[in-house]
């Protein structure tokens, strides 16, 4: 059995997790998201899909309930439907807790203007030019992992 290579990226709103991870998902990855899980399972607590106005309220106390169980809950929920072929997958949608699971290799995605917070532990990818230059930069970040795969 061949080993899973799983990315994971972190960082603020509008850094560019999403554009990465969908330049992986282009590149064979299988994309997988944590939100969608969470959105899935608050489906079946609320089949109406009646969250109101307290919708993110309400998704993110139930993504928090799933890590005090275990911080690795949604992330093992997910990897085991993730189907047996796909051998790289990504999550553009991790939490910091969440990424401190071995299982994954982590990337903090920063933008200047956009970024709060640095974090030294993680390696980084800066997002600070053009799309053609931070797409430059995950196909490079591919070319790593396939030759070390």
């Amino acid at each position: 059995m061949k080993k899973k290579i799983i990315i994971g990226f972190i960082g603020d709103h509008n850094v560019g997790k999403s554009v990465a991870a969908n330049i992986l998902r282009r590149k064979g990855f299988y994309k997988a998201s944590i939100n969608n899980k969470v959105e899935e399972f608050a489906k079946h607590l609320f089949p109406d899909n009646d969250l109101g106005k307290d919708r993110n309220i309400i998704l993110n106390r139930i993504r928090r309930k799933g890590c005090e169980q275990c911080k690795e809950y949604w992330l093992n929920l997910i990897l085991i439907s993730v189907p047996d072929d796909k051998n790289f997958i990504v999550f553009d949608d991790l939490s910091i807790d969440e990424a401190s699971s071995n299982k994954i290799s982590v990337y903090q995605i920063v933008r200047p203007g956009v970024t709060t917070i640095e974090l030294p532990d993680l390696k980084t990818i800066v997002n600070n030019s053009s799309l053609k230059d931070f797409t430059s930069k995950i196909e490079e970040l591919f070319n790593e992992i396939a030759h070390s795969s």
